[in-house]
Parts: C-alpha cells; structure tokens; sequence
C-alpha cells in the first residue's frame, strides 16, 4: 500500500501537467489559427481585388483601341485615301497630368509641359502626321452639356498644339462627353480619369 500511494500521487500530477497543457496549447494556438484564417481571407479578397483591377484595365485598353481605329477610319474618309493612315503614336492625356477641374476645360501649366513633350517628338522626327484630338468627361452633369466640355478641352488642346507651330490644318477634334468612360463614373477616382483628352497621331 505504501508503494501504491507515491504512484497514485505521480499519476494524478502527470494527469494534472497534461490537462494544463492542453489547455495553454488551446489558448495558444487558437488565437493564432484565428489570425491565420482572417490573413487568408484578406489574402483572398486582394486576390479577387487585382484579378477586378486588371479586368477593368483590359476593358480600358479595349476602348483605347476602338477609339483609335475609329479615328483612323474618320481620317481616312477626309483625306479619300486609299487605306487607312497608319497610327504613328496615341497619346493618353488624363486628368492627372492635364487637371481638368469638373466642368472645366482651361489647361494647366502641368497638361501645357505635357503637350510640349508631345511637340517636340514630333518636330524632332520631322514627319507630316494628322492628330486626332479625342475629348471626354465624366457623368457629372447632362449628356448635351457633356458633349459641349469634351468639345471645348478637344480645342483647348488643340489651340495649343498650334501656337506651339503645328498645322490647324493637319489637326482635327471631336467629343465624346460621357459616352466613352475608361472607369466607373460612380468613383472620385473614376470620374477623374474620365475627365480626359486623347490625341491620337497618324501618318
């Protein structure tokens, strides 16, 4: 019997150590695997957020694209020619180097720096080209209002590019208001986009 106790008493502390370890495991280990599934959640809604970005981005390159054919084929119908001019360049000039402000159509100095660059390369490789200038806007406001602004930051553009030298005669400017969003109109950041002008360049 005096054997027996000494065992009972090791066995009950063993049992005792082992139920307190599982339980500093259980509280150790919980909060962990909880951070650890809410890390792969947040992982998982990026994921879905950059695969969202780069359909949008291809959607925006789509209607690049479509506005640039769409300007060859408009440029080819003025000049009679036999095939359609070949796009030399297209310039994207978006609200952030241009900064038209909401309803407004006046260049910034920053969107007059951008233009110059444009002059130069073309003055530089000393071609005759025809340019296409695209206006646009966002939502804000009625599509006959919108059509007006797009068509007056076309022109603003394009009475640069003039007194910078290049020809009237070798530019031309249509608008298309709000009809040709590159993001959603429903964002800040959407409708800035939106508030742009795209020159397309042809030879």
């Amino acid at each position: 019997m005096s054997r027996i106790a000494p065992l009972f008493v090791a066995s009950s502390v063993l049992l005792l150590s082992a139920c307190a370890t599982q339980d500093f495991v259980k509280e150790t280990v919980a909060p962990v695997q909880t951070s650890v599934d809410s890390l792969g959640t947040r992982v998982q809604a990026h994921d879905d957020s950059l695969k969202a970005l780069d359909g949008r981005l291809q959607g925006s390159e789509a209607r690049i694209a479509a506005l640039q054919q769409e300007a060859a084929e408009r440029a080819q119908a003025a000049k009679n020619l036999p095939a359609p001019p070949g796009l030399l360049m297209s310039t994207l000039l978006t609200d952030d180097k241009i900064k038209f402000s909401s309803g407004h159509a006046e260049l910034t100095e920053q969107g007059g720096r951008e233009l110059d660059q444009l002059v130069a390369k073309l003055k530089a490789d000393n071609q005759p080209v025809f340019i296409e200038i695209q206006g646009h806007t966002d939502a804000t406001g009625s599509d006959a209002v919108n059509q007006q602004l797009g068509l007056k930051r076309a022109e603003a553009v394009r009475m640069y590019l003039a007194r910078a030298g290049l020809p009237l005669a070798r530019m031309s400017t249509i608008s298309y208001g709000e009809s040709a969003p590159l993001a959603d109109n429903k964002t800040r950041e959407g409708r800035s986009m939106n508030r742009r002008v795209q020159l397309v360049v042809m030879r």
